[in-house]
């Protein structure tokens, strides 16, 4: 008998506007899914215990932690990386260019997070 682990789901996910269908073991996470197979390296990983918040995303205009949010039950979902954030144009959103214009942020690893939290 083949160990439920090993059976991958198929899930439909809008990632900051485009659509993927990806095929997906049950132990990846959405941080594993969006670093590795979609190249969104933005999002990064802290604490693997979603305290950090390093790994912030939001999934269907909720903020959420990526790195303790199974990717196998996010089918049809909406995510939201900072990536995703700025303007078609390549423009800061607002929120971003405020951190940007008050040099509110540090070293940049979990800025992610707090942006997309404000």
């Amino acid at each position: 008998m083949e160990d439920l682990l090993d059976i991958s789901a198929l899930i439909q996910l809008r990632v900051d506007g485009q659509f993927h269908e990806l095929d997906v073991l049950p132990s990846r996470t959405l941080l594993d899914v969006l670093r590795d197979d979609l190249g969104k390296k933005g999002t990064h990983l802290g604490c693997k215990t979603g305290h950090c918040g390093a790994c912030t995303v939001m999934i269907d205009g909720k903020v959420a932690k990526s790195c303790i949010t199974m990717a196998a039950t996010l089918s049809r979902a909406e995510i939201t990386t900072i990536e995703g954030l700025a303007d078609d144009d390549g423009s800061m959103h607002p929120i971003q260019q405020a951190f940007w214009d008050e040099a509110g942020l540090q070293c940049g690893y979990c800025a992610p997070g707090i942006v997309l939290s404000s």
